[in-house]
């Protein structure tokens, strides 16, 4: 599970307060749900960013291309 959260980008802090949350036991899955719904929103937006930065540069490659 430490793996999972690291390789998700949590940081050690995150990552300790969610096991902790986890050792405390199903009241704690609003919480956990939360953490994870944050992260998961933050890996969105830097998709979103690389995919424009994508497009800019595709852009940029076929203006060369066209003005040979």
């Amino acid at each position: 599970m430490i793996r999972a959260l690291h390789d998700m980008g949590f940081t050690s802090l995150e990552v300790e307060t969610y096991m902790k949350l986890l050792l405390a036991g199903a009241s704690t899955k609003w919480e956990r749900m939360k953490m994870l719904n944050e992260k998961r929103s933050q890996a969105l937006d830097e998709i979103h960013l690389k995919e424009r930065q994508l497009e800019r540069m595709d852009y940029l490659r076929n203006d060369i291309r066209n003005n040979k």
